[in-house]
């Protein structure tokens, strides 16, 4: 795979604080990365370590298999926490001093407008814009000079149900035409309409990462068996049904297998003398999963 990021050990401490944790990513083109944290996780210290705003204390970073990041950020669009606005100005006149950089055409600034649903607001000044149309004003000047690489932070912040599905139609038609992706979002539901892998990130450090189908493996019901020898009474099991999938956890066993008859499981466990305390169905959300990862409750 063709990474268009890669990080190793990146750190970045501000103070005491180690806000980016020895992280090493390697995102390939055409990925739809997600980043999951709750506030104050290093998402958005991570994003600006990538896109030059901040330097790293120690670790590499590569953009495009280049280790040469000034000419490789100008594959990348971003926007970062608030996009920063001229306020009293139009979205237009706004798009016209960011385009400068890319010397985008007037065209082409109109159709960017039009792809976030701004073209119709004239001569209104960008202090009078909605929060959500501050958002799409952003993402509109991120798209400038058609980036490889878009790292959005929040990026349906403030929307109304109808323009987060036009943003999510945006992302999903990008990425169709090659767009890579790094999103950083809260909104797990929505987070997973989108994503091809997700990256969790707990002060500081990347937790796990997966893609979708190993995430709803994850999630999937499961039977729990609260066993006094949980190896034993694995291999017990393992014998009895060749294909089963389960693990030990301390004394339980967590069987992934669909079994039809759970009461089957007890028979046969007792009659191998193994003490059966517990055996019951349990099924994990996404959102329990991500919280038990992150180990504490979002803010």
């Amino acid at each position: 795979m063709d990474h268009i990021v890669k990080t190793e050990s990146l750190t970045k401490k501000y103070g005491t604080k180690t806000a980016v944790n020895g992280i090493s990513l390697h995102i390939g083109k055409g990925e739809i990365y997600g980043l999951i944290g709750k506030n104050g996780a290093g998402k958005t210290s991570l994003m600006k370590l990538l896109t030059g705003l901040t330097l790293p204390d120690s670790g590499s970073i590569e953009l495009f298999g280049r280790a040469d990041l000034n000419n490789a950020r100008k594959n990348i669009g971003s926007l970062i926490e608030a996009p920063a606005l001229y306020k009293n100005e139009t979205a237009f006149e706004n798009m016209k001093r960011f385009a400068l950089l890319s010397q985008t055409p007037d065209g082409e600034i109109s159709r960017l407008l039009e792809l976030v649903g701004l073209s119709g607001t004239g001569k209104k000044k960008v202090k009078a814009f909605s929060l959500g149309m501050r958002q799409r004003l952003g993402i509109a000047v991120a798209l400038l000079g058609s980036p490889d690489l878009l790292i959005l932070d929040e990026p349906i912040n403030g929307l109304d149900p109808a323009g987060i599905k036009e943003i999510r139609d945006l992302i999903l038609e990008l990425n169709r035409t090659g767009t890579t992706f790094i999103i950083a979002s809260h909104l797990l539901d929505e987070l997973g309409r989108t994503a091809t892998r997700y990256g969790i990130i707990a002060d500081g450090a990347l937790v796990e990462e997966l893609t979708p189908q190993e995430l709803s493996a994850k999630c999937r019901a499961l039977i729990k068996a609260v066993v006094h020898d949980a190896p034993y009474a694995a291999s017990v099991l393992t014998r009895l049904h060749p294909d089963i999938s389960l693990e030990c956890v301390g004394n339980e066993i967590h069987i992934f297998s669909a079994i039809e008859d759970t009461s089957v499981l007890t028979e046969e466990l007792v009659r191998n003398q193994v003490r059966v305390y517990e055996l019951k169905i349990e099924s994990k959300g996404v959102e329990d999963f991500f919280l038990e990862r992150l180990g504490r409750s979002y803010e």
